[in-house]
């Protein structure tokens, strides 16, 4: 693949910054368009026909218009999209194939789990969802890439992907925006309430700042074109109103209850409940020394 001209559609800004950066660290030729006036092509068509390898990196609400713009130039050449969210994607891929079937694509589907500002591919996780004629020898080099940067690798159907999505960003995104604007809306000021919390509250208070202080864009998005996300938060929805009757009612026994019936799922999970007793000690050791 070192042969080939790699090119990145939305490559100033977002993850498409981080692939122009990272396959210009490992050795690879690359060139990216862009809306703003960073873009190195006048146009996404001039930079597709330029190049034999493109990867989609654009916006949730704006990749599958791009790619029926580029679509009809694409013939013998690579397509890598790297979006969060699949299965409205393949469907428009699929509807382009059968509808240009002159235009003999290959394309692979994958979904780095991180955000453009890592440092190290040391424990990030990939997915790979979809591949359609994409050369096997091309996608084992991409996969070796990024395992010897000591990345992860999943295989999962795209749709069973998005189901995963709808929790894992999904419920989680919507849970972290909810508890941030709940706390902007209640608390007297953020800084006394940090000097208040133990270790324990105050990484929460991290992850709440991490995400409410980065670009809202993404996340709408992911709520908003990842269809199994509404079906998980209605299942929020629910339980926030059954266990915020148990608390008007003061059923103690209900609440005992309602934690007791989810143990169960999280029992084999026992790891994460020493590994989250390191994370609040360092967390301690860390803020004690910024006093310091």
């Amino acid at each position: 693949m070192k042969d080939l001209k790699f090119g990145v559609i939305g490559g100033s800004s977002g993850m498409g910054s981080w692939w122009v950066k990272f396959l210009q660290e490992n050795g690879y030729i690359v060139s990216f368009s862009s809306k703003d006036e960073h873009s190195q092509y006048s146009n996404n068509v001039s930079l597709v026909q330029d190049v034999d390898v493109i990867i989609l990196a654009t916006p949730i609400a704006f990749i599958a218009e791009v790619m029926e713009e580029i679509y009809a130039h694409l013939d013998q050449k690579l397509l890598i999209d790297v979006c969060s969210v699949k299965q409205f994607l393949i469907e428009k891929y699929q509807a382009l194939k059968k509808s240009n079937s002159s235009v003999q694509a290959r394309y692979l589907s994958i979904h780095p789990m991180f955000s453009q500002s890592i440092v190290s591919l040391d424990g990030q996780v990939f997915t790979f969802t979809f591949n359609d004629k994409f050369p096997d020898d091309y996608e084992e080099q991409l996969r070796q890439l990024l395992l010897n940067q000591k990345a992860t690798i999943h295989d999962i159907d795209y749709i069973a992907h998005d189901k995963l999505m709808g929790v894992i960003q999904g419920l989680n995104h919507f849970n972290l925006f909810v508890s941030a604007k709940t706390l902007a809306r209640f608390a007297p000021n953020l800084d006394l309430v940090k000097d208040l919390s133990s270790p324990t509250y105050r990484i929460f208070i991290i992850f709440l700042t991490r995400y409410a202080l980065q670009n809202p864009r993404l996340y709408a998005d992911i709520q908003m074109y990842n269809r199994y996300v509404r079906k998980v938060i209605e299942m929020f929805k629910d339980e926030v109103d059954h266990l915020m009757q148990l608390i008007e009612h003061k059923d103690r026994n209900g609440f005992e209850n309602y934690v007791k019936e989810m143990q169960p799922f999280f029992e084999g999970n026992k790891d994460d409940a020493k590994l989250s007793d390191h994370l609040i000690q360092q967390l301690g050791l860390y803020l004690e020394k910024e006093k310091s």
